[in-house]
């Protein structure tokens, strides 16, 4: 169908199809509610926002949040796409979905042919590297399923973002304990443990952490290719007088963030 193939390409440069599986739903997900009763079909898009690396400099957040809220660029996105497809497909059912989805996101995108797992737990696209965002519309649609890509060499497992984890959160057998990661450790309520403040301290960050994939050899190649809304009011380097209501730190409230920075600016016991 020309015009739905028009209006995907316009949504994200890539994107794919995977099979709706009812059985992958996850538990206790409160947007699990907004699926279409009659699901078959996930299309899944990778927004690319990788800047050029001069508007990185002095940066203390991670990359993907030095543009504005990467959820409400991408929601717009999703939310324009959904509309356009209806108004094609009036009688099937479209819902859209950006790291609130009540699917597993990583696993439907590999499913969906968009790239493959990193040992980092993150996707990585051929083109993009592993700096891509996600989102998701459910369709009622039977689309054909994209099926995997076949990357090759795929992970290699080379240590690279292993070695370069400050808190050893990929060294588990398993591959990635999310409570160890500083990602995470950023973004968490509760007080920071000492070990937690130096190691802020020690990366410079007051949100996120790219460090697995600074090192990753996937993103050596990484295309610089990034959607235009990212390109705008970008803020590398944020401070207590920042703005902080398009920002994707202001969904964990300003005292999150406030703390980050005051930690950043102690002297290491």
């Amino acid at each position: 169908m020309q015009g739905f193939r028009k209006i995907l390409d316009a949504l994200a440069p890539l994107w794919g199809v995977a099979v709706f599986d009812a059985a992958r739903v996850r538990e206790g997900s409160r947007a699990k509610e907004r699926l279409p009763e009659n699901a078959h079909s996930v299309i899944v898009a990778a927004f690319p926002f990788l800047l050029p690396e001069e508007q990185y400099r002095g940066r203390n957040v991670a990359r993907y949040a030095v543009p504005r809220d990467y959820h409400l660029i991408c929601g717009a996105r999703l939310e324009r796409a959904c509309a356009q497809l209806q108004a094609i497909c009036p009688g099937e059912a479209f819902a859209w979905f950006c790291d609130n989805s009540p699917l597993p996101e990583l696993a439907t995108a590999v499913e969906a042919g968009l790239g493959l797992r990193g040992r980092h737990n993150l996707l990585i696209t051929r083109d993009y590297g592993s700096w891509v965002m996600l989102g998701e519309i459910v369709t009622s649609l039977a689309l054909e399923p994209s099926g995997r890509a076949d990357f090759s060499p795929g992970c290699a497992d080379c240590g690279a973002c292993r070695r370069a984890c400050p808190a050893g959160a990929l060294d588990d057998g398993e591959g990635f304990d999310r409570s160890r990661c500083l990602s995470g450790v950023t973004q968490e309520r509760r007080a920071p443990s000492p070990e937690a403040k130096a190691l802020l301290r020690k990366t410079g960050s007051a949100w996120g952490c790219d460090l697995c994939q600074e090192v990753c050899p996937w993103n050596r190649r990484a295309k610089c290719l990034p959607l235009p809304e990212f390109t705008q009011n970008t803020i590398a380097r944020a401070d207590e007088s920042t703005q902080l209501s398009d920002r994707a730190y202001a969904w964990r409230g300003k005292q999150v963030f406030k703390r980050n920075l005051q930690i950043l600016k102690e002297e290491t016991p």
